[in-house]
């Protein structure tokens, strides 16, 4: 359609606003309440426009354009309309700098005086210079207020980790509180009271960790004012470089915007050009970059254990004792243990390096925390190859969402938002967890069932299928290998034991049931907490099966940021990546004499290697065991290659130096291998490691590091799907009931919130405070049989170990149960252990 804006004509597409449609064509219209991810709230009223046939002026934000429509957009009634509006908002905004005669004259006398507790003008306020207020009055040219100013004064609330909130300078545009509902589907806050007496707050005031605010910083990103401040770059100097990164912190691979001064790192915004994330992230990304990258236990020097006391040293003696002693061992006496959170030019060095100089088969990853070693042991033994790329995007798409063994808002906040997106729609959302979430509102059915009885849930789910006639539902449309002898098998299960098993009652799995034979699409997103260990095969067959039943897309969630990525490396080298108990023993028997590691593993109480490396980034409990530690550079101070879990290929370039003599893990590992004797690792940067992989592993044959840095869009190669057919196992799964001597169960979470060996519960007071670390969960009416209270010291007592934590009474567990997260699955003879029977008991302080 065709339409004139200020006497200019533009040719406009589809259904957009006034406001969009001016903007896209270098039209300024000024506006306070309006943003691209949120509906029009039409608040502000600046955006007023004149249209030719209409009466009044209109608010160009919620006006969608039309053929032939004239509109004008700056005319004087218009300016001084708006400077009108103008004066009122800032009645209410300490406004003294921003109508100031002198103001272009204090810039260089400003930048000392801004650590106030209190903010009367803008040479006080943390957002001097990064103000949308600042850059409206520039713009509408406001040079006096008329109407007597009015102080809110209005308590700071400070109390909260990560960012203050001073109301004082909040306008009420809305938009804080509309991106909490619309964006995140949260509401932790709103507007209360009315007229002159509004505010925005939580409920009954509480705080925001009262109200299970997440700490996206959504609300401070969209916030036009410094109402709403991060508190970590509060008082330091405005950025003077800007550039982009990929989060390193998670598996979702959002694009921070990353602010820098001076070379370093000063705040992180998430990317609105970010592929995946789309200007959203969560409180990791958003808050704790720079924290983690500055944090005073970085490995900055090489460190050599001398008379039991670790020493600095230089590159080449640390190099040299760790060649010389590698050297004597043979390859079943080494062991090696790679990152998911390095790069893939890292992890492809690193395996280079075990395979081709150390020789082992001794090779373990922390990447066993994801489904991909059970997809690999599953469908290499029944010759399936399922595809493990996906777009998030299309979960938005959905109508019909099962969630399995994730919890979403701490492992994965970003792909949560695209489920929201698809409730929001009309989508249904199924959840399966064993507890409560804070998702509930959004969901449709929550099969709260037994702990660890996932799989049986999803095999009684399927139970259903077998005895309706599903064809009529059109489901079972195109039969597939196995599919009859599967059905037969399933009616061996007993609907009677159902309750039994799982704790639901068939008319809840009937009410599911109900759902997915009414859906045209259905998403299947499941995490490794579905499929740990020794079970995992089981529950990824009942997964698998149940996705050919039903037509339904498997989304599996991986939680690194590169477990996909090692993955991909690992299923080149065609051998099984252990996971770590399956090194406790050889290390307790001392026939495992040597370790290398570059990812997390608590070595067992019993073990102690004759040699241990810690390649690492950070300083931590493994690391004061060790006998040499190699600083590693962090994941801003080099470039490489990330892989998210849906398989695209990211370029993360380095946008800052490492501290001290801290190298990229590829130059250390190189470095040994050469002073190893061999000759096979000549790289001088990560790109030319990264030529080597394309021609080695399929995987990457097709990618480069041009295309990645010009932003086009690349997914792994995947190998030639197989045929689909179902999986003939036990659908029965057998779980640990608990004892008499042991009358609870607990569920081990995997914290994700780490980073290269550094806990951030630990590192940031803050982060302890929101995610209430080492906090062992339990509900109102156990805690009360135990005569416990929130904090209180517990010691959770079960067959294989002991957890010591602090009690948190929570309303989301259900009677005998407790939950706790550790930074590492525990694993016990071979079993990776989410779920174990324990007792409970009062701990010493």
């Amino acid at each position: 359609m065709k339409v004139i804006i200020d006497g200019k004509t533009i040719v406009a597409e589809g259904k957009k606003t006034i406001l969009d449609v001016a903007r896209e064509n270098g039209i300024s219209i000024p506006s306070l309440c309006d943003h691209s991810q949120l509906i029009p709230f039409t608040g502000c009223r600046l955006c007023l426009v004149q249209i030719k046939g209409r009466r009044g002026y209109l608010p160009s934000c919620s006006t969608l354009v039309q053929e032939g429509m004239e509109v004008k957009t700056s005319t004087p009634r218009l300016r001084k309309l708006r400077a009108k509006i103008l004066e009122l908002i800032l009645t209410e905004h300490p406004h003294a700098c921003l109508i100031c005669a002198e103001k272009e004259n204090c810039d260089e006398f400003k930048s000392t005086i801004r650590k106030v507790g209190e903010t009367t003008g803008c040479v006080l306020c943390p957002n001097n210079g990064r103000c949308q207020l600042q850059d409206v009055v520039e713009e509408i040219k406001l040079s006096k207020v008329n109407f007597p100013a009015v102080y809110r004064d209005l308590e700071i609330k400070k109390q909260d980790p990560f960012f203050d909130r001073n109301y004082n300078l909040c306008i009420l545009c809305g938009r804080c509180v509309r991106i909490c509902h619309e964006v995140r589907g949260l509401s932790t806050i709103a507007f209360i009271r009315r007229g002159s007496e509004t505010v925005v707050s939580t409920a009954l005031d509480k705080s925001l960790i009262d109200s299970n605010c997440q700490f996206c910083g959504a609300c401070v990103d969209v916030c036009p004012t410094g109402a709403l401040t991060e508190k970590a770059a509060k008082y330091l100097s405005l950025p003077d470089k800007k550039t982009s990164l990929i989060c390193p912190f998670c598996s979702t691979g959002c694009v921070l915007d990353v602010n820098l001064h001076d070379g370093k790192i000063v705040s992180s915004q998430p990317s609105a050009e970010g592929a995946v994330n789309k200007g959203q992230a969560c409180v990791r990304g958003r808050f704790t970059l720079r924290d983690v990258l500055y944090d005073s236990q970085r490995l900055t020097q090489p460190l050599i254990k001398r008379k039991g006391k670790l020493e600095e040293a230089s590159w080449e003696e640390a190099l040299e004792i760790v060649a010389g002693k590698l050297k004597k061992y043979s390859s079943r006496e080494v062991a090696v243990m790679s990152s998911p959170q390095a790069f893939c030019e890292s992890g492809y060095v690193l395996r280079k390096f075990a395979s081709q100089v150390l020789k082992t088969a001794n090779i373990s990853s922390a990447s066993c925390a994801a489904p991909y070693p059970a997809y690999q042991d599953l469908f290499r033994k029944e010759k399936i190859m399922p595809s493990l790329n996906y777009k998030v995007e299309d979960i938005s798409h959905s109508d019909t969402i099962f969630l399995v063994g994730s919890n979403l808002s701490q492992s994965s906040p970003v792909v949560w938002l695209k489920v929201f997106q698809a409730v929001k729609k009309g989508a249904k959302l199924i959840v399966a967890s064993p507890e409560k979430s804070l998702y509930d509102p959004h969901t449709s059915v929550h099969l709260q069932h037994h702990p660890g009885e996932e799989g049986t849930l999803i095999n009684y789910l399927s139970r259903l299928f077998a005895d309706e006639d599903a064809v009529s539902h059109n489901l079972l449309s195109s039969p597939q290998e196995g599919r009859d002898a599967f059905l037969k098998r399933l009616k061996s299960l007993t609907l009677s034991e159902l309750e039994m098993r799982t704790g639901l009652s068939k008319e809840k799995l009937q009410q599911a049931y109900d759902i997915f034979t009414q859906a045209k699409s259905i998403s299947v997103l499941f995490g490794f907490e579905a499929v740990p260990g020794s079970v995992g095969k089981r529950n990824l067959s009942a997964l698998w099966n149940f996705s050919l039943l039903t037509g339904a897309q498997l989304y599996p969630l991986s939680l690194e940021s590169n477990a996909r990525g090692i993955f991909e490396i690992e299923r080149h080298f065609s051998s099984q990546v252990k996971c770590p108990d399956q090194w406790d023993q050889g290390m307790i028997d001392q026939q495992i004499k040597a370790l290398f590691l570059t990812g997390p593993y608590p070595l067992p109480k019993k073990a102690k290697p004759e040699f241990l490396v810690v390649l690492d980034c950070f300083q931590n409990e493994t690391a004061q065991k060790a006998d040499v530690i190699l600083p590693a550079a962090a994941f801003a101070e080099t470039e490489g290659v990330f892989v998210n879990m849906e398989g695209r290929v990211q370029l993360s370039e380095r946008i800052t130096i490492s501290p001290g003599d801290a190298r990229p893990d590829w130059w250390i590992i190189a470095q040994i291998a050469q002073q190893m004797g061999n000759s096979e690792f000549p790289y001088k940067k990560s790109s030319d490691i990264f030529r080597e992989m394309r021609k080695t592993i399929p995987a990457f044959s097709h990618v480069s590091y041009p295309a990645l840095a010009k932003g086009k869009e690349v997914f792994v190669k995947e190998p030639k799907a197989g045929k689909k057919k179902y999986i003939l196992q036990k659908p029965s799964i057998q779980v640990e009931e608990p004892a008499k001597k042991y009358p609870f169960q607990l569920v081990l979470h995997y914290n994700l919130d780490y980073y290269r060996g550094l806990a951030l519960s630990n590192a940031l007071p803050g982060f302890q405070v929101f995610r209430d670390a080492h906090r062992i969960r339990i509900c109102p009416e156990d805690a009360e049989k135990l005569g416990l209270d929130s904090g209180d010291s517990l010691e959770v007592l079960s067959p294989y170990g002991k957890i010591k934590g602090r009690a948190r009474i929570s309303n989301t567990v259900n009677p005998g149960l407790a939950s706790v997260a550790l930074v590492n699955p525990w694993y016990h003879n071979g079993r990776c252990l989410n779920v174990l029977p324990v007792k409970i008991k009062r701990g010493k302080e």
